[in-house]
């Protein structure tokens, strides 16, 4: 992309937490999407985390933060899945690349673009 950083971390999926044989991976879904994910989506990618993970729970959050002169609403799904510690990157790795997917099937531009 012409003009853009190429040192820009675009990574969109983050471990919250890896133990005891579990994982939490958070993929904030907003920024790339601009929109909520599927309930679709959100079946695709635990189907898609079975190959490397038992016992797959993705849900989809939505967090309002409201302030006196800000607001902000956030979406991200959650991940939480048995996994071996040697999985934890690709469980991470398959999160990341499913929101790049969902991403380019269907997108929101923000407003005033």
């Amino acid at each position: 992309m012409p003009g853009r950083a190429k040192d820009v971390d675009t990574t969109t999926a983050f471990i919250r937490s890896a133990v005891d044989g579990r994982v939490e991976v958070v993929i904030n879904f907003g920024p790339l999407s601009g929109r909520e994910a599927t309930l679709a989506e959100v079946d695709r990618l635990a189907r898609r985390l079975v190959d490397v993970a038992s016992d797959v729970r993705a849900h989809s959050v939505r967090t309002h933060d409201m302030g006196p002169e800000t607001e902000s609403i956030v979406h991200q799904v959650v991940v939480e899945a048995e996994a071996p510690a040697s999985a934890t990157e690709a469980v991470r790795l398959i999160c990341e690349d499913w929101a790049v997917d969902c991403a380019a099937e269907r997108s929101v531009e923000p407003l005033g673009s």
